[in-house]
C-alpha cells in the first residue's frame, strides 16, 4: 500500500483481515485504509459479503469473478480475479497450522484412545479454524478447544471459552459440542456457543440444533437462544447474527435498545456498559450496519449512532448525553 495513497490496497491483505488472518501490522494497515477516506468501508463491505457469498454458494463463478474485477478496478491494483478464488481456499486450509497465535498440540493419553487434538487462541483477535471435515469455526481470544480425530462416526469437540460454528452437513455423523454447563448436538447449522464465567448458552443463525444438560433437552431454531440458569435451560429470542458478530466486526442493527446493546456488548466483548442518565435512552434505538474493528471504532460508531458522548474507560463502555 503506498503510503500516500489512501485509496490503494492490497487486496490480499484485505482478504486476510476478513478472514482473521493478517498479521498485526496489516490489521494496523487496513484499518488506516478504513479510516482515510468515506467509500472505503462501503468497499470493505462489498468484499465481505462476496466472500460470504462464495462460501455458500449463493452467486455463480461468473458474477463472482464479475464482482471481483469491479471491486479491483475500486482498489486501483490489478487483481488476477481466478487466483483470488485459490487464495481464499488456501487461506483456509492453512489455519490449523500451530502459527498466528494458534497453539496445536496432540495429546495421546493411552495407547487405545485417539488423539486428542488442543487448540488454543493466544492472540488478542479472533482465531478461525477449519477442522478435518470442513466445519469452520471461530474461537474468541483466550478460549480452548479439544477434539478427537473422527472415530465411530462421531464429530465431537470440547468447548472452554466461546466459538462461532458453521457445521458441515453430514446426517450420518452428528456434531456434537460439550462444556461445562451444556452440550449442542447438530447435523449441519451455524451458531455460537458461548461457555464463560458469566454466560453458558447456544444462540442459532441457521439450522436447529439439540441443547441438553444433564437434566433437560430443547430443541433451539434460528433467533433463539438457550441459556443455562440454575441448572436448566431457558429459551428466549435474539437477533442472533448481533450475538456472532464479534468473529468479523460486521454488525447489522434492527431497532436495537441500548439495554440490549449492553448485553451485547458485555457477551461479544466482556466490556461493563454504563449508561449516565439511563432515561434519556429509555425510547433510544439503533438500526443500521456497522464495522467494529477495536475500541476506538466501536466508541467513534457508537456515538453516531446514538447521538451521546461514547468512551472507554478500562474494561468500561460509558454512554452519556451530549
Amino acid at each position: 500500500m503506498a503510503p500516500n495513497n489512501t485509496n490503494r490496497l492490497d487486496y490480499t491483505i484485505l482478504i486476510k483481515f476478513i478472514d482473521g488472518q493478517a498479521s498485526p501490522a496489516e490489521t494496523a494497515e487496513v484499518a488506516a485504509w478504513l479510516d482515510a477516506a468515506p467509500g472505503n468501508r462501503e468497499l470493505y463491505f462489498q468484499v465481505k459479503d462476496i466472500l460470504d457469498q462464495q462460501r455458500v454458494s449463493a452467486v455463480t463463478r461468473d458474477e463472482t469473478d464479475h464482482r471481483w474485477q469491479q471491486i479491483a478496478d475500486q482498489l486501483q491494483a490489478p487483481v488476477p480475479v481466478r487466483r483470488l478464488h485459490r487464495l481464499k481456499y488456501a487461506a483456509a486450509v492453512l489455519v490449523l497450522v500451530a502459527a498466528g497465535g494458534i497453539a496445536a498440540y496432540v495429546l495421546t493419553r493411552s495407547p487405545k484412545q485417539a488423539p486428542f487434538i488442543t487448540l488454543v487462541s493466544q492472540q488478542s483477535t479472533v482465531q478461525q479454524l477449519l477442522l478435518p471435515d470442513s466445519t469452520r469455526i471461530w474461537i474468541k481470544p483466550g478460549s480452548l478447544l479439544r477434539y478427537r480425530k473422527v472415530k465411530d462416526g462421531l464429530r465431537e469437540l470440547w468447548l472452554d471459552g466461546s466459538g462461532y460454528f458453521e457445521v458441515v452437513k453430514n446426517t450420518a455423523t452428528p456434531f456434537k459440542i460439550h462444556t461445562s454447563g451444556i452440550d449442542v448436538t447438530v447435523l449441519g447449522t451455524s451458531f455460537t456457543v458461548n461457555n464463560d464465567q458469566h454466560n453458558t448458552n447456544v444462540i442459532v443463525n441457521t439450522g436447529m440444533v439439540k441443547a441438553s444438560t444433564h437434566e433437560q433437552e430443547m430443541l433451539v431454531r434460528p433467533g433463539q437462544r438457550a441459556t443455562v440458569v440454575n441448572n436448566a435451560l431457558q429459551m428466549d429470542s435474539v437477533n442472533a447474527q448481533l450475538f456472532a458478530a464479534w468473529k468479523d466486526g460486521d454488525y447489522k442493527f434492527e431497532n436495537t435498545t441500548v439495554e440490549e446493546l449492553k448485553e451485547l456488548l458485555q457477551l461479544n466483548y466482556g466490556y461493563e456498559v454504563n449508561v449516565l442518565q439511563p432515561h434519556k435512552f429509555r425510547n433510544t434505538s439503533i438500526s443500521g450496519r456497522m464495522l467494529i474493528t477495536d475500541a476506538q471504532s466501536l466508541c467513534k460508531s457508537l456515538s453516531g449512532m446514538l447521538e451521546a458522548d461514547v468512551s472507554k474507560d478500562g474494561n468500561r463502555i460509558i454512554i452519556q448525553p451530549k
